[in-house]
């Protein structure tokens, strides 16, 4: 192997582990236990750029709580739905995923999803309006799990050919539940929200709406992701069991999730509690999507013969294979969107 600090087969630290637990694999400088949105479900995003996108959202969730607090709910509403979905086409765009067919991946993956949102999101609230308590319980089970096994039908039936890698799988599977998220939060809130004036009292919208724009879009991305990832790659590895657990984990997690939801605000709590609940689930989710992808990038990278390359994050020229002998970044993973400086 090429001297470096890091094997540019497994990514390892010369004084780890083959596992490089404390490293995650797409991103050597956070564990892989840390629940990061963006390195997570943003693989292929230059390192360079993450800073645009973080002070993107932020920007995106800062305007929903303005026009919050403004008590402009009906504009807050398709603010809170396009943030997430908006940035997410947007990091397509920009890490350039899937090269030359922007308009298949975008066809197949977010109006699919939204498609299905609009369909089972309508029908649950139509069939809704006659339950009881445990009847809505139930029927929110029932609508959690049909989601999470058709989300992710058309990226695994469709394109999981064309795009072969975990991380084409992963950003295809994201994709598809933002879409979903983007319908949902729109049949149910402007629902919700019909006939409303122009400007309404903001004290029952803001912790709504913070949830419809952040944490209702990475709970629906993160799930679907999770089950593509672990469903993408046919055959085996150190990713197996991990693999097996994808789906079940997905189904717990939006279940959780929503009735957890439910629970909580019927027992009187503070919304504030709702908040930290879904913050909890779709950091579980996000750790889980980082072991499994963490594990499937190690697998494909001992796959690959050394060749030399210009590593896109620290712009040295090496001889590597999977991972950059000198920062330990995932060649693979990387898209070159900053200039390549020689040393």
């Amino acid at each position: 192997m090429p001297d470096g600090e890091f094997c540019t087969r497994c990514g390892a630290h010369r004084s780890e582990g083959r596992d490089r637990l404390r490293h995650f694999a797409l991103r050597p400088g956070e564990h892989i236990a840390t629940p990061g949105v963006l390195s997570t479900l943003l693989p292929r995003l230059a390192h360079g750029r993450v800073h645009l996108f973080r002070w993107a959202l932020i920007a995106g969730v800062a305007a929903v709580a303005i026009l919050a607090a403004t008590g402009l709910v009906v504009p807050a509403i398709w603010v809170a739905a396009l943030v997430v979905p908006a940035l997410y086409l947007t990091y397509l765009r920009e890490a350039e995923v899937f090269g030359r067919e922007p308009l298949l991946v975008l066809l197949a993956t977010v109006v699919a999803g939204g498609l299905l949102g609009l369909a089972l999101t309508a029908a649950a609230n139509q069939l809704g309006d006659n339950l009881g308590g445990g009847g809505v319980i139930a029927l929110t089970v029932g609508v959690a799990v049909l989601a999470e096994l058709l989300k992710p039908v058309v990226p695994l039936l469709a394109l999981r050919r064309r795009f072969p890698h975990t991380l084409e799988g992963l950003v295809l599977g994201v994709a598809a539940g933002t879409g979903y998220a983007l319908a949902q939060t729109l049949l149910n809130l402007l629902g919700t929200s019909g006939g409303a004036p122009l400007r309404v009292d903001p004290s029952s919208w803001v912790f709504t709406l913070f949830s419809a724009a952040l944490l209702i879009p990475l709970l629906h991305g993160s799930c679907t992701g999770l089950v593509t990832a672990s469903l993408w790659r046919p055959r085996g590895g150190r990713e197996a069991g991990l693999r097996a657990a994808g789906l079940p984990l997905a189904l717990v997690a939006d279940i959780g999730f929503t009735v957890g939801s439910e629970l909580l605000d019927d027992a009187g709590l503070s919304p504030l509690f709702v908040l930290l609940w879904q913050a909890v689930v779709v950091s579980a989710v996000l750790i889980a999507i980082r072991l499994v992808v963490h594990a499937a990038t190690l697998d494909e990278a001992a796959e690959l013969g050394v060749r030399e390359v210009v590593c896109p994050h620290c712009g040295r020229r090496v001889e590597a294979a999977g991972f950059c002998p000198h920062c330990g970044v995932s060649i693979a993973a990387s898209v070159a969107k900053e200039p390549a400086l020689s040393r």
